[in-house]
């Protein structure tokens, strides 16, 4: 997972296997965005039965 930080949004992507981005994503810059992305990554890796805080 990689984030480009900037004042106003931020863009993050995570690579697959195949060296893809299957959800790159613009996300403003606030930690419910920011925990929403992470959330979505690791639920790409690990199957959405993980579970964290709700934003």
């Amino acid at each position: 997972m990689a984030i480009d930080s900037g004042k106003g949004h931020h863009h993050g992507l995570a690579l697959d296997t195949d060296g893809k981005t299957p959800r790159p994503r613009r996300v403003s810059s606030g930690e419910p965005e920011l925990l929403r992305l992470i959330r979505d990554v690791v639920s790409l890796v690990y199957g959405p039965q993980v579970n964290g805080p709700s934003t």
